[in-house]
């Protein structure tokens, strides 16, 4: 009945699987909102209920827990991926992203297939994200035609000082606790 009324109104769900997770609250119903045309986009939840906030982790995490709840009537690695694109640019109203194509936002992450863990993968590349995964970093990450992520380590910042500076902050705070 509620699953009917977001259809029938076209209200949208962003989907959050590690938060849902984490808090206990279920498991979203994404086969049968797909189903029923439901607009679903993937995303990743505040850090009070997810402490990654990395979508790459939340596409696999995604695909895993619908396979474990929905089996075969699950989304594929495919449509987590798709979820995750244009499902979520539709959420936020916009045209502009959600996929590759002449005259579209230039964000985009490259991963180099060779990597000894995506052995094979290169043969299911619209699915390889969610099915297999990706353990680290990606290898280049372009925004707006600027290359901010180079060989995995951030080409704009110095990572190591972020870092330090980010855990005296937390070491301050907690100190004051």
């Amino acid at each position: 009945e509620e699953l009917r009324l977001l259809a029938d109104t076209g209200t949208g769900v962003a989907h959050c699987p590690i938060s849902n997770m984490k808090l206990s609250s279920g498991v979203c119903q994404v086969p049968e909102m797909l189903r029923l045309g439901v607009p679903v986009g993937l995303a990743v939840d505040g850090s009070a209920s997810n402490d990654g906030s990395n979508l790459l982790e939340e596409l696999r995490v995604g695909y895993l827990l619908h396979r474990l709840t929905w089996s075969q009537e699950a989304p594929t690695g495919y449509d987590l991926l798709k979820l995750a694109t244009w499902g979520s640019a539709r959420l936020l109203g916009r045209t502009d992203i959600g996929h590759l194509a002449p005259g579209m936002a230039a964000d985009l992450f490259l991963v180099d297939l060779n990597r000894l863990e995506l052995a094979g993968a290169q043969y299911d590349p619209q699915s390889m994200l969610a099915t297999v995964g990706l353990k680290g970093p990606v290898d280049y990450t372009v925004v707006n035609g600027r290359v901010v992520v180079r060989r995995g380590t951030l080409a704009t910042a110095d990572e190591a000082e972020l870092s330090a500076r980010a855990n005296e902050t937390v070491r301050r705070y907690l100190n004051g606790l």
